[in-house]
């Protein structure tokens, strides 16, 4: 092979000449030089010397065409066969047509004349550029022969699946043995596939169509793949989940070319489930544990609570029942008052329990009038001033001017002000202060203060003291008594007057504790339908608590797309904020805040009263289920999220996206209302409910219900005059009617309604849920 010298213009060239005239060959030899060549020359005569020294490299072979003995064309043949790639001009004694095309059919590439010697090096130097630019194809063409081999070897051998498309025809090409075993189709079926069946929809250029693409871009060795999900079809019909990368391929026959890697996903889909449920199941097992541990703890606390007065009553009354004590005594009348306050104990006990168990039940009623607050703060200190008293205890009252037209509930003004005030003193030492406030918090409420002295409250304790059946003090170790039903209880009494409550505290110095109410409070019938089961309208709320913007706006995204309405705080304390103002169906958590920890945001949210039952799914990059054992969250999920997952644990927490327009339920019976309230809203369906004929017809009218829920069994109007009422007006004369009532109909009756309506399910034995898979039909076949 010939390279470049250091000194420009100069050049190494090896040749070999094949020549019997020495005088030639030195002219030869003279002229190369003369043109700066560095020569390395050798003359031979023979065949035998010719194939010795073709064991040796050589840059040009020159031979004469005419040989004693010996041809150009046999010299030619040896040169091809002893050294292929090694170029050959012939340099012949006279120009011969028929000579010169033989020599360049036997491989020479010029035929020149010795009585040209001119033209030698002009053609010496093209036969070397020439023979230079073969060397070069036929290694080019070597190696893409190697390449396409280990291509080939590697598309055959790959575990994963590979198939090859022609995106111009929209076909497949080629598939990997990988590929053939999952799809279960041959080759040949393959190719003639549909392409719809074991291709995702692709775009012209070959990038997937935006409803497949994921999101995920790479760039690998100059491609531009795209990385997604898609389901396939293989050829039994079973669906395969995948993640696919698509690269469109390089081509030099005008024919566009794309190859897609399959992963196969159903096995990690499996494992991931199965994880999800094993961290499901351990949170609901810790949550198990833990609500067992605070009934134990509760059973235990309420005992001892029980036991103590009625102790106490049973021992006074033996002494009365005896005569161990003279009537007329002072003794005598002093342990019955110890028989009627432990009687009064007892009672306040029990009716703690119950009230609490009124107002998860929507039942506790509140009937307001005006009064005056001063006189009935008065009567709390009063019923505490015998404990205030035994511990020396000073307890004062203020009233900020001003504060005095006030429409209250007045015993359970007191129930609140009592329980805030006795608990003030239980952890107030001796000799120490309690002050009870009342100032103006706006125009439309006043905020209650009860201040002490005691022993305070460390600020990671303050979520758990509105919690029923929670005590800060737990077990036999602890000093002061009591059920944990007084602040629980306290805060459902405020809630569900409109109001809030709160604790600021320090350890060692005191703590207050506040309550905000209404001014004017509305009055609250334990039997209105109104207070059990209001309309939802409008689509279902979350609370995106994540102060990362980017999965903020991915979680957004997400509940946008699904139909969820949702609004997006970055802080903890932002997140309290907006669930004392307003009420949310679901709270999305991130663990990491940057004002505090996210299982105290977790804690307090489940003090709030707007969001104490709704579910909270954890959001995080680190969703440790032993971060959060023993907390009520339904969901645990892991960042970055998949598209649909959030939606999907949504769905299993009850909170489904709401269809429009609604379910209008018409019932006089309040606990049916609920039921089929709470029944359609997990199920993704607003319930708009009403308990007359007429306020039905109203919200007809107004927000377009879109299936309709009658009972017939109703005063006033009953549902038949409302379903002819309903039926003339225009938007729903074709609105699906289903009728769920205790009435016993008869065969005409039956036929009469089904003239109007669409299905008829007896209340008897049949549960909200046969109503609703009863509306479903009818919503999804449009009523006919």
């Amino acid at each position: 092979m010939s390279s470049k010298l250091s000194s420009p213009g100069t050049q190494r060239l090896r040749l070999l000449v094949v020549e019997h005239s020495e005088d030639v060959y030195e002219s030869l030899v003279a002229e190369l030089r003369a043109a700066g060549y560095a020569l390395v020359a050798r003359r031979v005569a023979t065949a035998a010397e010719l194939e010795a020294a073709l064991a040796e490299p050589w840059d040009l072979v020159a031979t004469d065409w005419t040989l004693t003995g010996f041809s150009g064309q046999a010299a030619l043949e040896l040169v091809a066969a002893r050294a292929a790639f090694t170029p050959s001009i012939v340099i012949a004694s006279a120009q011969n047509e028929d000579a010169a095309i033989n020599a360049l059919g036997a491989g020479a590439l010029y035929f020149l004349s010795k009585d040209r010697p001119r033209i030698f090096v002009a053609a010496i130097d093209r036969a070397l550029r020439e023979a230079a630019e073969r060397r070069a194809r036929v290694e080019a063409e070597r190696e893409l022969r190697l390449s396409e081999e280990r291509y080939r070897l590697g598309f055959i051998v790959a575990p994963e699946a590979l198939l090859t498309y022609d995106l111009d025809h929209a076909r497949i090409l080629d598939a990997n043995p990988a590929a053939l075993r999952l799809f279960g189709y041959s080759l040949d079926e393959m190719r003639a596939a549909e392409p719809g069946e074991l291709s995702p929809p692709a775009q012209p250029d070959g990038r997937p169509s935006p409803e497949a693409a994921r999101t995920v871009v790479a760039r690998s060795a100059g491609q531009h793949a795209i990385v997604f999900d898609w389901t396939f079809r293989a050829k039994d019909g079973s669906p395969i989940p995948a993640e696919v990368r698509h690269v469109q391929l390089p081509s030099s026959l005008g024919v566009k070319l794309a190859r897609a890697t399959i992963i196969d996903l159903r096995e990690r889909n499996r494992i991931d489930e199965m994880r999800r449920r094993s961290i499901e199941l351990e949170v609901q097992n810790r949550r198990i544990v833990e609500a067992n541990r605070l009934k134990t703890e509760f059973l235990a606390n309420m005992s001892h609570e029980l036991r103590t007065p009625l102790n106490a009553v049973i021992g006074f009354a033996e002494l009365l029942h005896d005569g161990a004590v003279d009537p007329a005594s002072l003794e005598h009348r002093e342990f019955l008052g110890d028989i009627l306050a432990s009687g009064r104990h007892l009672l306040q006990l029990i009716n703690d329990v119950l009230d609490l168990a009124k107002v998860e039940a929507g039942k506790l009623d509140f009937r307001p009038e005006p009064v005056d607050v001063g006189k009935l703060l008065g009567e709390v200190v009063t019923i505490t001033r015998a404990t205030a008293a035994a511990k020396q205890i000073v307890v004062t009252t203020a009233i900020e001017p001003g504060v005095d037209k006030l429409v209250l509930d007045p015993n359970r003004f007191k129930q609140i002000a009592y329980n805030y005030l006795s608990n003030a003193l239980k952890f107030t030492p001796e000799r120490g202060r309690v002050e009870l406030r009342v100032t103006a918090e706006s125009e439309a409420s006043f905020r209650l203060e009860v201040e002490d002295t005691g022993i305070g409250i460390d600020a990671s304790d303050l979520g758990r003291l509105f919690i029923e059946f929670h005590q800060l003090e737990a077990g036999a170790s602890k000093r002061h008594q009591g059920t944990g039903l007084g602040l629980a209880l306290t805060r459902r009494l405020v809630e569900a007057q409109g109001g809030t409550v709160g604790v600021r505290s320090v350890r060692g110095e005191g703590s207050v504790f506040h309550a905000v109410l209404p001014r004017v409070a509305r009055r609250i019938d334990a039997v209105s339908p109104t207070a059990i089961a209001p309309p939802r309208l409008g689509p279902r709320s979350v609370l995106v608590v994540e102060d990362d913007e980017r999965d903020a706006l991915a979680i957004a995204a997400q509940l946008g797309e699904a139909g969820y309405a949702c609004e997006v705080v970055r802080t903890g304390s932002e997140a309290l904020a907006r669930c004392r103002s307003r009420t949310f169906d679901a709270v999305t958590l991130d663990l990491l805040l940057p004002d505090m920890d996210g299982l105290d945001v977790l804690t307090l949210l489940r003090a709030e009263g707007h969001v104490r039952t709704a579910p909270v799914i954890v959001v995080s990059v680190v969703p440790d289920a032993k971060l959060i054992a023993g907390f009520t969250v339904h969901d645990v999920l892991r960042k970055p999220l998949e598209r649909g997952e959030l939606q999907r644990a949504l769905e299993r927490a009850g909170v489904r996206p709401d269809r429009a327009g609604g379910i209008l339920v018409v019932d006089d019976d309040a606990s049916a209302l609920k039921l089929m309230d709470v029944t359609l809203a997990q199920l993704g369906y607003s319930a708009i409910t009403r308990s007359s004929g007429k306020a039905a017809l109203d919200a007809a009218e107004q927000l377009g219900p879109s299936a309709v829920v009658l009972d017939l069994m109703m005063p006033e109007m009953d549902g038949v005059e409302f379903l002819d009422r309903f039926r003339s007006l225009p938007a729903h004369a074709r609105t699906p009617v289903l009728i769920w009532t205790m009435k016993d109909l008869s065969v005409m009756e039956h036929a009469q309604l089904r003239e109007s309506a669409q299905a008829i399910v007896s209340k008897n034995g049949h549960s909200p849920s046969t109503v609703v898979a009863q509306l479903r039909a009818l919503l999804e076949t449009g009523g006919s």
